[in-house]
Parts: C-alpha cells; structure tokens; sequence
C-alpha cells in the first residue's frame, strides 16, 4: 500500500478532517478489484468508514478516495488526471495555477504574465488554453493592466478615467474632462483614438491640437507609396483608422504640429491642391488601393516623398519666422 502519496478526495467530503482519513479494516471484495480494473484503477485499500476505497489512477499512479457506491454506479474520476489537466491548461494559455476557489467549485486563482492574480472559470481557461498564451491575443487580458492602460489613453487627450460605464456597457467607460469636469461616457474605441468631442465644456476636435503627416507603406506587388493628412494623433491614425491589411508595411515619416484640426485641414487642403496642380500623374487613383487602405485620396506616388518633406520645411520655416 502505498499511504505516503497524496490522497485526493471527492469535492462533497473536502470538509471532512485530515485526520478522518485513515486505513480502515476490512477486506476487499473481488468485485470491486474486477470494477476497478474495468474502470482503469487499482482498489489500493479502504479508508475513513465502510463506505470509502482508494483507488490509484493506471494512468497516472494518483489515489483518489471514492464511495463504493461510486465504484458499483459509474465511472469514478482520478483527482490526479484532473489536477494534471488543469495544470496544463493553465500552462498552455500562459497562466499560473495557484489554488481553487472553496467557494465556487468552478473557479480556480491564477496568476498572470504581468504578475497579477485573477479568479477565472476553469472551463474558460481550458478554452483559452486552445487560443494560444497570454498576453496578446484577444481570450483575455488582465483586467488591472487594462485598466492601467485605459488610463494612460484617456490621460492622452486630457480625460481620467473615471470607471467602468454606469448603464452597464463593457464597451463604455465613464471619463472625467481634466479641464472642466464633466464626467462623460466614452467608447472605448474612441478612447483609444482621441475622436471625442466634451459635453460640458464643448472642447471640439477641430479645437484640440493637431499634426499635419507624412506615411509611407508598402503593399505586396504594388510598391511603396506616401499618404499626407491630417490628425490629432497620428499614429492612431495609422494603427487604428485607415484599415491596412496585415500584410502592408507602414512607416509614419514625419509629423508638423498645428494648433487646431481646423487650422490643420486648411493648411492640408493647400498641400494637396498644390501636389494635385504640380505632379498630376503622383496621384494614386481611390480604385488602385481599394482593397489595402480605407481611404478613396491623399495618397501619391513614393517619389512625391521629398516633394512633401520640402513643403514640410517651409511651413515649419515660416512659422518659426511668425514667431520670432
């Protein structure tokens, strides 16, 4: 008999002392070693009362306390496989298993790639066990550090963020406007792009400061071309809003701050006017790119790109002139 090794016991009897489970006297039937077998076990002894057996796992060598009843009605489980599965499925989606929830039978702690600890459905991690590790894929993410990261987005444009959405919605969060006050609902998907105007105060877009932009990407079996516009933030710009396939590279070139939106699409709409006047043939027709980019103008040929770098010059020239 092998007592040293580490006895799981059914979930209903976790309550029961350590001390409760010790060998109890009595023979074994020959029809519980025949059930056992049949059921890929090993009856190793009895234990706590008449009603108890241990029975170790062919499997993996784990004894695992079960009724007899058990044994006669159905198919017992092996604590040892399912602690092992449970093991590897946290492994797999990049988790730490720490320990089960006593109070919710379907829920175990783990700990985070950052270092966080989070409460989780086991049947949720063995699905996301399937998706590949964490972080970086779109299963799950660690609730503190999103928040941490929400935080620094809204903290971008001038918002703290205040909490989650008061009506509820995962896809809102409730913001504060640093220079008024007003506390106000945001999308998230706004929030990572900066495209929302303050109820309280009025604070536009077209208000807020922005940059005039130069990218430069490359798209398979096409070649390279350049993009300039205008954006309060322009590397949102590029990651979030013009919608390039995954396989388009993307390089953001050069940036000329401008004190409005408004000021910037003036300024914008004479670069193109100029460009569309002085190098007709530059310009990519809306059709050509349709289904890499999201947008049907601004784009021209890559040899345009010292053209623009040149108009970026003077207008920076020019304003430092009007400054000094």
């Amino acid at each position: 008999m092998s007592q040293n090794k580490h006895l799981y016991k059914p979930r209903r009897s976790r309550y029961v002392p350590e001390d409760a489970w010790i060998d109890y006297p009595g023979s074994i039937l020959a029809s519980w070693h025949e059930l056992a077998d049949r059921n890929g076990f090993r009856v190793d002894r009895r234990v706590r009362d008449h009603l108890h057996l241990v029975l170790e796992c062919k499997l993996c060598g784990a004894h695992t306390a079960h009724k007899t009843h058990t044994l006669r009605a159905g198919q017992p489980a092996c604590g040892g496989c399912q602690a092992n599965e449970r093991e590897r499925n946290a492994k797999k989606a990049g988790f730490t298993l720490l320990d089960r929830d006593d109070a919710h039978r379907h829920y175990y702690y783990y700990q985070l790639p950052c270092g966080h600890q989070t409460r989780l459905q086991r049947s949720r991690v063995k699905r996301l066990s399937k998706e590949g590790p964490a972080p970086g894929y779109s299963g799950y993410h660690c609730k503190t550090c999103h928040a941490e990261k929400q935080r620094s987005q809204a903290a971008k444009w001038g918002w703290t963020l205040v909490g989650p959405d008061p009506d509820g919605s995962a896809n809102y969060r409730l913001l504060a406007h640093d220079m008024c006050g007003h506390h106000q609902r945001v999308a998230t998907g706004n929030l990572k792009t900066g495209r929302f105007n303050c109820g309280g105060c009025g604070e536009k877009w077209s208000a807020a400061p922005s940059a005039l932009y130069m990218m430069r990407f490359c798209v398979p079996g096409l070649g390279r071309f350049v993009k300039l516009g205008y954006s309060r933030n322009p590397d949102s710009r590029l990651r979030y809003q013009l919608g390039l396939r995954d396989d388009v590279e993307t390089e953001l070139i050069d940036e000329l701050p401008m004190p409005s939106g408004q000021v910037a699409l003036a300024v914008e709409t004479g670069l193109h006017l100029q460009l569309r006047t002085a190098h007709p043939d530059a310009v990519l027709a809306p059709e050509v790119l349709a289904d890499w980019i999201n947008v049907t103008s601004e784009v021209y040929a890559e040899h345009l790109e010292p053209v623009i770098r040149r108009m970026f010059d003077e207008l920076e020239t020019t304003d430092r002139r009007k400054r000094e």
